[in-house]
């Protein structure tokens, strides 16, 4: 009767303790393959009020690829335990409603994110117009000049955002940097970009770079939408700043979820190279809150194997170290053949050969005798 009793009242209280269960938003924002099958995935992980969550246990995360569970080895650390460079990208919308406090902000805000920016890493600030204008490009934080910022006036071109973030996704795409991020201050409103919105999604869910967005509201927040799916469908995060004095510290929010960001390195078996695209999904379980994100991948399948690629270098380096020897031993060879051993003249220390009664070298160039040391005895 007691255990009928126990097992009613866990049945009732049952949803309830489910309904109390948190939904955790996660994101793998950034996928790495090109040296499948071991692969880096970046996950973000937020919480119900969209603050990042930190200090998960590494045995928290659990993977599937195409709906099957992960066979293969996965090991995961928080991003900011261990030193890596990321390549930042920043474009400003400057077109002139943005004239004032809307640019000023704008402006104050990257100032201030280079400040905690680290000495390795690097960033590209570019304007929007009718593509992406140069501020300047590749810079570390001790290079970068903060006048080139403070110059940035009004524009009277158009802001075609489509066309300024496809310019900025063939460049970043071309950088070693392995962590890559794109972060767009704007409005969200597009006029006139040859690239439509669809093609711009299918780029940015090819490229695997994520976009990061602070929403500005200036005339409307007709555009703010687009400006959220950008962000969605490249698995990066939109942040909207309900007033202008708030994009410093909307930036900032972007480079906290990033830095508390997860990697997860994996050495998968489970699905061949074959360069298709595949589904892997993340999710993450505690006792309070739980959640899971998804994102398509390259399975990239390399010319030669890494194995074989290991062994063709060790085999080209066996084979140059035995050609040197074989031109050595094939030297000392003809020089024995030639009689020559290691036979000096006691006189001016040139080789002899062993069937010469005399030194030539003395003999016939004594001013030779003079300018050679002879070799020391013991």
């Amino acid at each position: 009767m007691k255990n009928k009793f126990i097992f009613i009242l866990v049945l009732l209280t049952s949803p309830f303790l489910y309904a109390g269960k948190s939904v955790l938003s996660i994101k793998v924002d950034q996928i790495d393959s090109h040296d499948y099958p071991n692969m880096t995935a970046f996950v973000s992980v937020k919480n119900s009020k969209g603050e990042p969550v930190s200090g998960l246990a590494p045995g928290l995360f659990m993977t599937r690829i195409d709906s099957e569970e992960l066979r293969g080895r996965q090991s995961v650390y928080q991003f900011s335990m261990k030193t890596e460079p990321i390549d930042y990208t920043i474009l400003l919308s400057n077109n002139g409603i943005m004239e004032g406090e809307p640019l000023d902000y704008q402006k104050t805000a990257v100032i201030q994110f280079i400040e905690y920016m680290q000495k390795d890493e690097t960033l590209s600030v570019y304007t929007i117009g009718n593509d992406a204008n140069p501020v300047f490009e590749n810079m570390t934080k001790d290079s970068i000049d903060t006048g080139l910022i403070n110059n940035i006036q009004t524009s009277d071109f158009q802001p075609r955002i489509y066309d300024s973030i496809m310019n900025v996704i063939r460049k970043v795409e071309l950088k070693n940097t392995r962590r890559k991020i794109i972060i767009v201050i704007s409005d969200g409103r597009d006029q006139n970009s040859h690239f439509t919105k669809d093609q711009l999604d299918s780029a940015l869910a090819e490229k695997s770079i994520p976009v990061y967005s602070v929403g500005i509201r200036v005339l409307s927040s007709a555009g703010l939408s687009a400006l959220n799916q950008i962000s969605e469908v490249s698995s990066g995060s939109y942040l909207y700043s309900a007033t202008l004095r708030g994009v410093p510290e909307k930036l900032k929010a972007v480079r906290d979820i990033i830095n508390k960001s997860y990697v997860i390195n994996y050495k998968i078996k489970n699905v061949k190279p074959d360069n298709s695209f595949h589904l892997i999904e993340v999710s993450v379980s505690e006792q309070d809150s739980e959640g899971k994100g998804q994102k398509t991948f390259k399975a990239v399948k390399l010319p030669f194997p890494k194995w074989l690629r290991i062994l063709i270098i060790i085999l080209a380096a066996v084979f140059i170290a035995v050609i040197v020897v074989l031109i050595i031993f094939l030297k000392i060879s003809k020089r024995k053949a030639m009689g020559i051993t290691r036979r000096r003249c006691p006189d001016c220390n040139n080789l002899m050969k062993d069937s010469w009664d005399y030194c030539p070298f003395c003999r016939y160039m004594p001013g030779l005798k003079k300018s050679r040391k002879p070799k020391k005895t013991e």
